[in-house]
């Protein structure tokens, strides 16, 4: 008890049926990145009520965003993987620590994005191609996101630090009463009804960051009067370096999992637009459909993350690695149907966003292909997570590269370019790349090198003066 406050510990998560410990993170985490994405639509779609000028404003300030994402991302895996670990080992006042140490994580990313508001927007979207009226609007969706990024950070960090407790349901309700407040205020801002002016592409970002701001002090609520896993205690602000350095040491290689991701996402398009706006067209609905059917693997990818962190923690590395093998196994079993679908009504799901003809054969060309390496995409999706939630950042980091930028951009170069199969060289190329990934997770996952790193992490911790446990593989 903390001040007549139990702790609220989610059990069976190391222990009982492995099916059951799955399926109660994985649903309200598959949700939940459901509602992510909602979020994003909801912003295109009333933003789209403006013009294209606006559209492709937002379109260029998400790409921007990227980079505030890379440092949210960091602080929330690192978070995520040794809250786990803690919880595991029923050592909860390490995990209130790491709570706290967050904070100030968080605290500190906000700060470092501050200089980038005031000097870097409008340079950082010139670089990306932005002019005219589409740089103006986009620089004031930027500067409101920036200015205001503690939100966003506070939001992640609390979030991941629930789930890596085991609790998967509150994190949820937070992103139900921010979707909730976001349709609400995205037209009121964004059109101006009422007394409020008409804001534009601004009240989208203006929307976006009171809706998570309202959503961080539902969770920090939780942390203080709820009873939740993990407490949120002052003491715990307190800056401690090695803790820090754990967390910055775990999130370093997400965050250069998302420069990888957006690396390779910025050749593959300049690669894409060389075959004019049709194919440009057919890729973002074919990504798009990809996107949505990536969002079950999320919710398995985040359970294993978890559950891999709590079993290692409580001394179970088998239980951890069927843990992995099992989440695998259920999103494959979620994906056969899709793929037979994709092969046999392809033209007909692309039909659905757009019915002209040469869009329809292009992006059912795509989905084809993708229905292919699904499969593969399952592993790498997954056993990333969970090697991440071990501590082991590192090795999904340099598989990422060498499929994303070793494999797919000069397969894909290679293919449209140079053979002169043109687009369908570059999904050939999209192939190769998820087909590298999903056998080089498999492998990697297989040597049991994360059950060494996540030792590891726990001996220097010790080495450090914390108190922690050094369970035996």
């Amino acid at each position: 008890m903390q001040g007549g406050r139990e702790r609220k510990v989610e059990k069976g998560l190391v222990e009982g049926r492995l099916s059951k410990s799955i399926w109660r993170l994985v649903l309200p985490m598959m949700i939940g990145g459901a509602l992510q994405d909602l979020f994003s639509m909801v912003d295109l779609f009333f933003v789209g009520r403006l013009g294209h000028t606006e559209v492709a404003a937002l379109s260029i300030a998400g790409t921007v965003v990227s980079i505030l994402m890379m440092l949210v991302q960091g602080i929330s895996v690192g978070t995520m993987a040794l809250i786990s670990h803690f919880t595991g080992e029923k050592n909860y006042e390490m995990s209130d620590k790491i709570v706290g140490q967050t904070f100030v994580l968080d605290i500190i990313g906000a700060i470092i994005i501050l200089p980038v508001s005031f000097f870097l927007i409008e340079p950082l979207l010139k670089l990306f191609g932005a002019t005219g009226n589409v740089l103006v609007y986009a620089a004031e969706y930027l500067r409101i996101n920036f200015v205001y990024s503690i939100f966003i950070f506070l939001f992640s960090g609390i979030s991941s630090a629930l789930q890596g407790s085991g609790d998967a349901k509150t994190p949820l309700y937070a992103l139900i009463i921010a979707n909730i407040l976001n349709i609400i205020l995205d037209p009121i801002l964004i059109m101006g009804y009422g007394p409020f002016p008409a804001m534009g592409v601004a009240g989208s970002a203006a929307a976006t960051v009171i809706t998570r701001g309202i959503g961080t002090i539902f969770l920090l609520c939780h942390l203080l009067f709820g009873h939740s896993t993990i407490h949120f205690k002052l003491k715990c602000l307190k800056p401690t370096p090695s803790l820090m350095k754990s967390i910055v040491s775990i999130g370093s290689f997400a965050s250069l999992q998302v420069f990888i991701r957006e690396i390779s996402f910025l050749f593959l398009m300049r690669l894409i637009t060389s075959f004019g706006d049709v194919t440009l067209a057919a890729y973002g609905i074919g990504s798009r459909i990809r996107m949505f059917v990536m969002v079950p693997g999320f919710g398995f990818a985040s359970a294993a993350a978890v559950l891999v962190g709590q079993n290692l923690g409580a001394g179970k590395p088998e239980r951890a690695k069927r843990a992995a093998w099992r989440s695998v196994l259920y999103y494959e079993i979620i994906l056969i149907p899709i793929v037979v679908l994709f092969l046999i009504f392809a033209p007909n799901i692309v039909a659905i966003f757009n019915d002209y003809p040469e869009v329809i054969s292009i992006g059912s060309s795509f989905i084809r292909y993708l229905g292919v390496t699904l499969p593969f995409i399952a592993f790498s999706v997954v056993l990333a997570q969970a090697m991440n939630g071990a501590g082991d950042t590192k090795t999904p980091t340099i598989v990422n590269a060498i499929g994303q930028l070793g494999f797919r951009i000069p397969a894909a170069y290679f293919f449209a370019r140079t053979i002169g199969m043109g687009y369908k060289g570059i999904w050939l190329g999209i192939n190769a790349s998820d087909i590298v990934q999903g056998i080089g997770m498999i492998f990697f996952f297989s040597t049991g090198r994360w059950k060494e790193v996540y030792v590891k992490h726990k001996i220097k911790l010790r080495s450090q003066g914390e108190p922690v446990e050094v369970t035996a593989e």
